[in-house]
């Protein structure tokens, strides 16, 4: 740890340096090493695991579900109202551009993606003169060293690919977004968040390898591997190196599957017995998917995976989904932009909120139905309804008004005071001019 600290500066006194030691060590340093040996013998980097198809879709549908839904800044009202802060800088920051090169969309993608491949995502802060915030920029993963003080309060050094090393940023100038963020491996009660690629990598090398095993096989035209007799001993080893290799020259790949082979001097071809049905290479690459799954919290019919899945099933685990792992996730970045980019003064007036409610959107007759439903017990009006639909008010305000079923009366009312006050209405004339 000297050597890496030599390197990239000397921490400072008050704060102790991050260790980065063989239980679980960041993403950079497994990388920069090659990654991680596992039992299979493979090395697994971020890299390597990002090439395995249900890595890889479980980070992007994660990743792009809070990259899509709105994320406003609101204002905290009396009775617990909230409006738009639309006023305040940090509003069209999060909402539209956090940098004028930047979307919000492509920012909190980019983010959360680091984060859950990596363990931790950082943003840059820039500020003004007054402390207000100016933009917010990626930081590329790898670039960040995180130390703390005493009291486990968190400081940043920076690493650029030009220029000097920017040492002893604060929280307010860094925006770190931690995945299943834990003290076990930070210093003095500090956070840092874990990589789930190193966590689960026995699992994901096992994927790797089944990948690796599949494509080698049908790079030798689907074929088992073979071994070569002969009834005389070869001269030498040299000999046997260039028949094997032009053999496999001639004869593997899938563009020479089923050419003729030529032999000579007596040799045989001799098949080792084997088939994928009896190593069930299918089902461990399905089951290395679900696996995949099971590591970030998504149902498997997100990634394509249906063998188990019905009408009824999907539409509850779709809403286990929102309301679990990306519930989390918004939470998380919520949380991560309250202590960077607000004052504790703003903290108690203004609020970030992405809104999940998009996630939860149902079919068009069930939409239709809980509308006529709250439409018709009055606290929906025809303009909230309208908005949710992405439809103009209407004009002259004739949305704004909230209908009230005349069957109800609040509690603890008499339903007949009203008639017993009343006079009685006189008797009603028989058309022939006589009372009934």
């Amino acid at each position: 740890m000297k050597l890496f600290s030599g390197l990239l500066g000397a921490p400072r006194a008050d704060a102790a340096v991050e260790p980065s030691g063989t239980s679980m060590p960041e993403a950079w340093l497994t990388d920069l090493f090659g990654g991680v040996v596992t039992a299979t013998g493979l090395r697994v980097t971020v890299r390597d695991a990002l090439t395995v198809p249900g890595i890889a879709a479980c980070i992007q549908v994660l990743s792009e579900d809070i990259a899509k839904v709105p994320f406003v800044l609101n204002r905290k009202g009396a009775g617990a109202t909230r409006k738009p802060a639309v006023e305040h800088p940090l509003y069209t920051l999060l909402a539209s551009r956090p940098a004028p090169w930047l979307s919000s969309f492509d920012w909190r993608r980019s983010m959360v993606h680091t984060a859950l491949s990596r363990g931790n995502g950082h943003s840059r802060i820039h500020r003004d003169d007054e402390g207000r915030v100016l933009r917010l920029g990626l930081i590329q993963p790898g670039r960040v060293t995180t130390r703390w003080t005493d009291e486990g309060e968190p400081f940043y050094d920076l690493t650029a690919a030009q220029g000097p090393m920017r040492q002893g940023l604060s929280f307010q100038d860094v925006l770190h977004l931690a995945y299943r963020g834990s003290n076990d491996f930070a210093e003095n009660g500090g956070i840092i968040g874990v990589s789930p690629i190193q966590q689960h990598r026995e699992a994901i090398a096992l994927a790797i390898a089944a990948e690796r095993f599949a494509a080698r096989f049908f790079a030798n035209g689907a074929r088992p591997s073979i071994a070569i007799e002969m009834e005389k001993k070869l001269p030498n080893d040299a000999v046997a190196k260039r028949l094997r290799a032009q053999i496999e020259g001639a004869y593997s790949g899938m563009d020479n599957a089923f050419r003729v082979a030529i032999l000579e001097l007596g040799m045989k071809l001799k098949e080792f017995s084997y088939n994928n049905r009896d190593s069930q290479l299918i089902e461990v690459r399905k089951e290395q998917a679900v696996q995949c799954c099971t590591m970030f919290g998504v149902p498997p019919h997100k990634i394509g995976i249906l063998d188990r899945a019905t009408n009824n099933n999907i539409e509850h685990q779709g809403i286990d989904y929102v309301t679990g792992p990306v519930s989390s996730l918004a939470r998380a970045v919520e949380s991560a932009v309250r202590i960077s980019c607000l004052t504790a003064d703003e903290d108690e007036e203004f609020e970030p909120e992405l809104d999940l409610d998009d996630l939860q959107r149902g079919d068009i007759l069930s939409r239709y139905r809980s509308y006529a439903i709250g439409r018709q017990w009055g606290w929906l009006n025809a303009d909230e309804i309208r908005e949710w639909e992405s439809m103009n008010p209407l004009p002259d305000g004739a949305g704004k008004t909230y209908l009230t079923p005349l069957n109800m009366v609040p509690a603890g009312e008499d339903p007949m005071k009203d008639d017993a006050a009343k006079p009685a209405a006189p008797p009603a004339n028989n058309p022939d001019g006589d009372q009934a």
